[in-house]
């Protein structure tokens, strides 16, 4: 068995394997001319995600590279209670604050998104309603910056 391994282990290189989650491998989407920093936070790692994969087509009027950072603030809010004091439904909210810049353009704004959502009996339901609710604000969250993007790059003269 280790005999096959070590074989294994030299072989793999030889033929051009390369994991797909490496730095650069393919798993990594290609958001074109712009680079999106990374942002702290699970969160803010669905947001960049999120972003990266919107910004795969690019946008209108943008030939140079850009570098696109995001500040993001999020708020978890308990809206009602059970007669026992635990929460019963909740709301997510995040802000992002945003800065494109390249060589010749600069483009700044802010966008939110927000979502509320029953909160489950169950133990450890809230733990999961509320990362699915931060997924799902994330998601509308990058799609609202882009668009914003989108717009102001297109007014540019």
């Amino acid at each position: 068995m280790k005999r096959f391994l070590i074989a294994l282990a030299l072989v793999l290189p030889a033929c051009g394997f390369q994991p797909v989650y490496a730095p650069g491998g393919s798993a990594s989407f290609a958001a074109g001319n712009i680079t999106v920093k990374e942002i702290p936070s699970r969160a803010g790692y669905k947001l960049r995600r999120a972003l990266q994969q919107e910004l795969a087509a690019g946008l209108p009027n943008l030939d140079e590279s850009a570098v696109l950072e995001v500040k993001l603030k999020e708020k978890l809010v308990r809206l009602q209670f059970k007669p026992d004091g635990a929460a019963s439904r909740s709301s997510y909210r995040a802000e992002a604050t945003y800065a494109l810049r390249g060589e010749n353009i600069s483009v700044v704004g802010q966008s939110d998104a927000e979502t509320s959502f029953s909160v489950p009996n169950e133990p450890y339901g809230d733990i999961s309603a509320q990362t699915n609710a931060s997924d799902r604000v994330m998601g509308v969250l990058a799609s609202r910056i882009v668009d914003d993007l989108r717009l102001q790059l297109a007014t540019q003269d």
